[in-house]
């Protein structure tokens, strides 16, 4: 087994499960820019205000943050279609208008935005991919976006190869916290849960790590400054994939 070290203890492992956004890439640049065109598409069909419809998903928009305890971060596709249509009903739109409205925004955002411009990944992220294979660890991406969506994404930041297993929400039933989907990858990699750590940038990811059984869960925030709080179920709290080493 591999032996993986952080905050001075270490780990025998055979795999690590990754969340996909502000775990792999950086959360808070892609999702501002995301959310300007989906705002500007719905716009186009019905008058809503920019500054609401991000409260609503879980963005400040006046500091450009994603909040680490809201849907945008949290939730599936399918949820932010859902709550951006309960804005939409609240604004008098009738709820099937309201759906198709949400649901066909999304979609053509994700069809036409230049993923690759907003891609970044976190710090120290390729080295300790690289290390990590070297070392026969068994790799995983268990993310609440869409399997298609992350495909893309990691074969944008040519880590695509790393991973065994790439699980997105829209192949399971119950979503982070419930274990469903890092059972799945577990399976996908031959490897037992309970020989994995999860790294996330949300508590749901720590859930997911503590109902799998999970070695450790590290919990990763991108910026020494921002707020950790919620990471209430995290084993170790890092900034950057330096603070990491696996032999």
């Amino acid at each position: 087994m591999a032996k993986l070290q952080v905050s001075g203890h270490h780990y025998h492992i055979q795999g690590i499960l990754f969340d996909k956004d502000g775990t792999l890439l950086d959360l808070h640049s892609l999702w501002n820019s995301w959310f300007d065109q989906f705002y500007e598409t719905i716009s186009n069909q019905q008058v809503v205000s920019k500054s609401e419809l991000a409260e609503f998903i879980g963005l400040d928009i006046e500091n450009k943050i994603v909040s680490p305890r809201g849907p945008l971060a949290i939730g599936t596709v399918e949820d932010i279609a859902i709550i951006a249509a309960l804005y939409l009903y609240r604004q008098k739109l009738p709820w099937n208008e309201a759906v198709q409205t949400s649901r066909n925004s999304i979609q053509e955002v994700n069809a036409t935005i230049d993923w690759d411009r907003y891609l970044q990944p976190l710090q120290g992220l390729s080295a300790f991919l690289e290390k990590a294979r070297q070392s026969g660890v068994k790799m995983g991406v268990v993310t609440s976006d869409d399997t298609d969506i992350a495909e893309q994404h990691l074969h944008l930041l040519n880590i695509h190869d790393y991973f065994q297993s790439i699980i997105g929400s829209d192949q399971i039933v119950n979503p982070k916290p419930f274990p469903d989907i890092g059972d799945k990858a577990c399976q996908e990699m031959m490897i037992d849960p309970e020989s994995v750590v999860v790294i996330g940038d949300t508590n749901g990811d720590m859930k997911l790590g503590k109902n799998l059984k999970a070695k450790a869960n590290i919990g990763i925030v991108s910026s020494a400054d921002e707020d950790e709080s919620h990471l209430t179920e995290a084993n170790y709290i890092i900034n950057h994939y330096e603070m990491l080493d696996i032999t």
